[in-house]
C-alpha cells in the first residue's frame, strides 16, 4: 500500500508525463512517434504537392518556364526549389515541353488542417509558412477547383540527360504535370460556414462568409464555376504539381534504339509476330512524334521518329520522299539545328507538288518554317525572318507584353541593317522596313 508521499509522487509523475505528451497548443505529441510523424517531409510520400505557398512572382516564373521547357526542381524535405537555370535559352524545349492543357469538368474540393500531422500530409510545402501557427493551435481551411491538367511530352528523365548542363546539378525531380484552376486558403479559427457553403465565394450566389478574404490564393474561385471556366484567365493558375524523380543512368529506350537487331535470338514464329506488332508500334511512334512536335519538344520528337524508322525502315523519316520527312525537318529545327532542318525541309518540299511552282515558292515556304521552328544558332537572315514572324504573330494572333514587342523591334532594326534581299523576289526582306520597322 502506498503512503501519502508515494501517492503524491505517483500523481505528480502522471501529471508530468501527461504534460510532456502535449504541445503548448494542447495538441498531442503522439504523432511524433508514428510513421507519418517521423517522415513528415519525405518527398517519397508527397509526389503531388500543392504550391499554395508560392507568391505571384513564383507563380509567374513557373508559368514562364513551363511555357517552353520541362521544369526541374530540387525537392528535399518540405522544401521545393525551381531550378530556373536548368534549361537552354537558345533551344526551347531541349529536354521536353508540356502538351496542351486537357480541360476537365471539375468541382469544388476542400482541405481542412487541424494539426501538424494534417499539415505535413496535405500541404507539406507550407510547413515553413504555416507550421508555427498550426503548432500553436490555429486551424486552416482551403478550397480549390481543378479546371485542367497539363502533362509533359516525356514520361521520364535520366541523369545522363542532364550531365554537364549548367544549373541542373541539384535537380532531384522534374515536373511531369500540373493542375490548373484556382485555390484560396485562410485561417479557420473563427470561420463559421453553413454546410456545403464556400468560404471564398465559389459558385453563383455563394455566401462569402461576411466577405472573408483568403490569406493565400491563386486564380479566382468565383469565376471557376461557369461553363466557360476554361476560357477564363482566373481559372488557369497552377495549383498542384505532379513530380517524378530523375532516374539514374541512361534511358533504356535510347540504348535499345542504338542496339542492332538480332532476329537470330528468337524463333521464326516470334519474328513473324514481332513484325505484325511492329506496324502498330511504328504508327504509335509517329503519333507521339507529332504530339511532341506540337509541344515544341524537338529532341523528343526526333527520338520518336528514330524509333519509328527502326520499326518501319521502308518509310524512314530521314528519306526526303517519306511522308514524315517534313515533320523531321521541323523537329530538327526545334532541336537547335536550323540549317540542317532547312536543308531537309527543302529536299522534302522538292519531292512534293510545290516543286512545280518553282524555287521561289519553296523559298517562301522555308521562311515560314524558319520563322516558326528554328532555334539555336541562326544566320542573320533567318534571325530577321523569325523576328518578323514573331512580331506579326504578337500583333495579330497572340497577346504579348509590350517588352516582348520592344525587344524584337530593337533586334529587328539591328538585323535589318545587315541583311539585304537575296534577289528581286525576296519580298520577305524587301518589305520588312516599310511594313514593320518604319518610324
Amino acid at each position: 500500500m502506498l503512503g501519502l508521499a508515494g501517492a503524491v509522487g505517483t500523481f505528480a509523475g502522471c501529471k508530468m508525463q501527461q504534460t510532456a505528451g502535449l504541445r503548448d497548443s494542447g495538441q498531442s505529441r503522439l504523432m511524433d512517434d508514428t510513421f507519418a510523424g517521423q517522415n513528415k517531409c519525405n518527398p517519397d510520400d508527397h509526389k503531388r504537392p500543392f504550391i499554395v505557398e508560392w507568391d505571384a512572382t513564383d507563380m509567374s516564373s513557373f508559368e514562364s518556364l513551363a511555357a517552353s521547357d520541362i521544369v526541374f526542381v530540387k525537392y528535399e524535405g518540405c522544401n521545393l526549389r525551381v531550378l530556373d537555370e536548368c534549361k537552354n535559352d537558345s533551344i526551347r524545349g531541349e529536354q521536353g515541353a508540356y502538351k496542351p492543357v486537357e480541360w476537365t469538368t471539375g468541382q469544388l474540393e476542400t482541405i481542412d488542417i487541424h494539426n501538424e500531422g494534417e499539415l505535413y500530409a496535405k500541404l507539406p510545402l507550407s510547413q515553413a509558412s504555416l507550421g508555427g501557427r498550426v503548432s500553436g493551435g490555429e486551424r486552416f481551411h482551403m478550397e480549390y477547383y481543378v479546371a485542367g491538367t497539363r502533362n509533359a511530352s516525356r514520361d521520364a528523365v535520366y541523369e545522363a540527360d542532364l550531365e554537364g548542363r549548367y544549373g541542373c546539378d541539384e535537380a532531384t525531380h522534374f515536373v511531369y504535370g500540373y493542375n490548373l484552376g484556382a485555390f484560396a486558403l485562410g485561417s479557420a479559427n473563427e470561420m463559421n460556414m453553413e454546410a456545403g457553403a464556400s468560404a471564398y465565394g465559389f459558385g453563383a450566389g455563394a455566401k462569402k462568409s461576411s466577405g472573408r478574404s483568403a490569406e493565400k490564393k491563386g486564380g479566382d474561385l468565383a469565376v471557376c464555376s461557369s461553363d466557360s471556366a476554361t476560357e477564363i484567365s482566373g481559372c488557369k493558375a497552377p495549383i498542384r504539381l505532379s513530380l517524378r524523380e530523375i532516374r539514374p543512368g541512361t534511358s533504356p529506350e535510347a540504348e535499345a534504339i542504338a542496339a542492332p537487331d538480332s532476329p537470330e535470338s528468337v524463333t521464326a514464329a516470334a519474328v513473324v509476330t514481332a513484325k505484325m506488332e511492329m506496324s502498330e508500334e511504328a504508327a504509335a511512334r509517329i503519333e507521339a512524334a507529332t504530339t511532341k512536335l506540337n509541344s515544341r519538344d524537338g529532341k523528343g520528337c526526333l527520338k520518336e521518329l528514330d524509333a519509328h524508322d527502326k520499326l518501319n525502315p521502308k518509310a524512314k523519316s530521314t528519306d526526303s520522299s517519306s511522308p514524315f520527312a517534313l515533320n523531321r525537318a521541323m523537329c530538327v529545327m526545334l532541336s537547335g539545328k536550323c540549317d540542317a532542318g532547312k536543308e531537309q525541309a527543302r529536299k522534302a518540299l522538292e519531292k512534293t507538288s510545290m516543286a512545280q511552282m518553282g524555287p521561289e515558292q519553296i523559298d517562301r515556304s522555308l521562311d515560314g518554317y524558319v520563322g516558326s521552328y528554328c532555334q539555336g544558332k541562326m544566320g542573320d537572315r533567318d534571325a530577321l525572318v523569325q523576328v518578323l514572324r514573331e512580331t506579326q504573330a504578337a500583333a495579330f494572333t497572340t497577346k504579348k507584353e509590350a517588352a516582348y514587342c520592344e525587344e524584337r523591334h530593337k533586334k529587328g532594326k539591328k538585323l535589318l541593317a545587315k541583311v539585304k534581299p537575296k534577289d528581286e523576289y525576296d519580298s520577305e526582306i524587301q518589305n520588312a522596313d516599310k511594313a514593320m520597322w518604319s518610324g
